[in-house]
């Protein structure tokens, strides 16, 4: 009776460990996902594509979710714009194929790591004096629509 006690619970034991570890693997892939994808466009960005975004929108990447499927630049020669909106195309689908409803945002932001949470509004959109940064966040295992950004990384050029 006492082995089986111990048997039963050993087993309730592993499979509890076994669910917290499944859990946080697919948190871990998710945020590694993040980071590569933020840090590929804030490597882009200072590359020059920031100047193929200026415009007077307070979140340049907008135009990104908007865009329609792009001309083929490797088969075809593309202009520098038609190029950005191949890379840009390309970037966004791989950002909704590993992160499902992540939300990006490019603005100027002064305050962006004042606050112990990140925040999605960019009060200082305005000052052109504030820096550039990238924030980039998607809802959590439990689906919630309202979430914060996960990665905030700064992009140090002027669009």
């Amino acid at each position: 009776m006492v082995s089986l006690v111990v048997v039963t619970t050993s087993t309730l034991a592993m499979a509890f460990i076994t669910s917290h570890a499944q859990v946080a693997i697919r948190v871990a892939v998710k945020e590694h996902a993040g980071r590569r994808l933020a840090a590929e466009m804030v490597a882009w960005l200072r590359a020059g594509g920031a100047q193929l975004l200026s415009g007077s929108s307070t979140n340049l990447l907008q135009r990104v979710q908007y865009l329609a499927t792009p001309s083929d630049c490797y088969q075809l020669s593309c202009t520098a714009s038609d190029a950005a909106d191949f890379y840009l195309w390309h970037w966004y689908r791989r950002l909704e194929s590993d992160l499902p409803d992540a939300r990006v945002v490019l603005c100027r932001d002064r305050g962006a790591w004042d606050s112990p949470v990140f925040q999605w509004p960019c009060p200082s959109a305005q000052d052109d004096s504030s820096p550039w940064v990238l924030k980039m966040g998607w809802p959590d295992r439990r689906g919630s629509v309202n979430f914060y950004p996960s990665i905030v990384l700064n992009v140090g050029v002027n669009p």
